[in-house]
């Protein structure tokens, strides 16, 4: 059975390079492991692990390999039936991109000819790629608006090996939606996926766009699968090609209805380029963890000293936090809308920035920090339990209430049956803003509720664990 499912698919494979007319590398996934690849004639196939495929018989044709079970590859229907021509519009300046199609030339210089830049991939630091992958994403830098065309075959699913921490991934032949890319366990997702524009840097987004390169963050070493979405439209005969446009679309800031409310700095440098950065006196609900940023573009780029776009202070304290502005042209311009007590420290010299105003950084090196001070506690207006985060998750995640009151508090967790699983809180609590960490380590996968009573108020939300 199975040697027969690698005839036909190997039949599909060898029908469409002739139809191209060139060699044609085509992933194929496979059942054991190992390494390297083989070609023969114009086809070349290569498996998901590196595992040697085929190779050409004695008399013609081709053969297994001793000892080599071949799995199946998805062959989408516009593979067997044509090409697919993908324009993906760049901008001027630096972009993330990703290889969309089965191309029969991985070079960078053969993808990117008008490319200005090496292509650099991320592995913990970032790296000079000559050949580029399919799946992976690269910072590659143009000198003007330009549209890049590919000529391939569609890929319907890519899985891409990630590392802990963050990763610059890709994206298959079709848009995919976020919530469609999935982790294989214990790999789970701990960020949003940040996609880049040189006029709005980082921005969160929620579907993946065929051409364009995405930052994601891991919580271990392993693998994701990018699931497409529907197929591009098939050609009508074997020689035509399917031509496709595809732009960046700039989603919004993680958070952008919460960032409004908040005090903002914006920073704004010589050729015009401007990003802005949010802070609060006070935590009050805020988790700002949810703002941190992927590691920085080799662009314009300002962000807080903890790689976050969003910084508060503690109550009672005072609390400094770096600013960190890269590949700006100066003199930078700092700006402010401020309703609370802060400070800008310049070199060690304080700066009031209540109200409206805004002050010039004339060169480089500057040391720049923002000085919080919050005396007095904010107590929360109303009874409030907050979704955890993150979630999904494995194997914690923090669960926030606020208590206007002093009140006596239970928080229990329990499974999809009603029975009790955790008892987080039972006690007495004077009012505030409150967090508290459940360990789901001994409980399995699947669907929980937790429910928070505090006096008369009742409230229950749902959490997900993902092992």
């Amino acid at each position: 059975m199975r040697q027969t499912i690698f005839i036909i698919a190997l039949f599909i494979i060898s029908t469409n390079a002739l139809l191209i007319a060139q060699s044609t590398i085509h992933p194929w996934y496979v059942v054991d492991r190992g390494g390297g690849t083989s070609a023969s004639a114009g086809l070349s196939l290569q498996s998901s692990v590196g595992q040697t495929a085929i190779q050409a018989g004695t008399s013609g044709g081709f053969s297994l390999e001793g000892g080599y079970i071949p799995g199946a590859r998805e062959l989408p229907e516009s593979t067997a039936s044509g090409t697919t021509v993908l324009d993906i519009a760049a901008e001027d300046s630096w972009n993330l991109v990703s290889v969309p199609l089965i191309v029969s030339d991985y070079r960078k210089t053969s993808l990117y000819p008008t490319g200005i830049s090496q292509a650099f991939a991320y592995t913990g630091a970032y790296q000079v790629r000559d050949t580029l992958k399919n799946g992976i994403g690269y910072w590659i830098k143009f000198p003007a608006q330009k549209t890049v065309e590919f000529i391939g075959s569609v890929i319907a699913q890519e899985t891409v090996d990630v590392g802990n921490g963050w990763n610059m991934i890709g994206c298959p032949s079709n848009p995919a939606l976020v919530p469609a890319i999935t982790p294989i366990p214990p790999t789970t997702i701990t960020s949003s996926y940040f996609g880049y524009s040189s006029l709005a840097g980082y921005y969160s987004e929620d579907t993946l766009k065929p051409g364009h390169g995405y930052w994601v963050k891991v919580n271990t070493t392993g693998k994701i699968v990018l699931n497409a979405g529907p197929s591009l439209p098939p050609s009508s005969s074997p020689s035509s090609l399917v031509h496709v446009i595809t732009k960046p679309h700039i989603g919004g800031t993680t958070g952008t209805n919460a960032l409004e409310k908040l005090n903002t700095l914006t920073i704004k440098d010589a050729s015009g380029q401007e990003r802005a950065l949010y802070f609060a006196a006070s935590s009050g609900d805020i988790d700002v963890r949810r703002y941190e940023l992927p590691p920085p573009p080799p662009a314009f780029d300002v962000r807080y000293a903890s790689n976050r776009s969003l910084e508060t202070g503690e109550l009672g304290t005072i609390k400094n936090i770096g600013v960190r502005i890269s590949s700006a042209e100066y003199p930078v311009t700092i700006s402010w809308n401020n309703r609370e007590e802060a400070w800008l420290l310049i070199n060690g010299k304080p700066v009031s920035i209540r109200g409206n105003g805004q002050t010039q950084i004339p060169e480089e090196g500057s040391r720049i920090s923002l000085k919080l001070a919050s005396s007095g506690p904010e107590l929360p207006k109303q009874f409030v339990l907050r979704q955890n985060y993150p979630n999904p998750f494995n194997p914690s995640t923090v669960i926030r209430y606020e208590l206007p009151v002093k009140s006596n508090v239970t928080l229990k967790v329990y499974n999809l049956l009603g029975e009790e699983v955790a008892t987080l809180v039972e006690e007495p609590e004077e009012a505030g803003y409150k967090s508290v960490t459940w360990d789901a380590g001994m409980s399995p996968s699947g669907v929980y509720f937790y429910r928070l009573s505090a006096g008369t108020f009742t409230q229950t939300n749902k959490l997900l664990v993902v092992k």
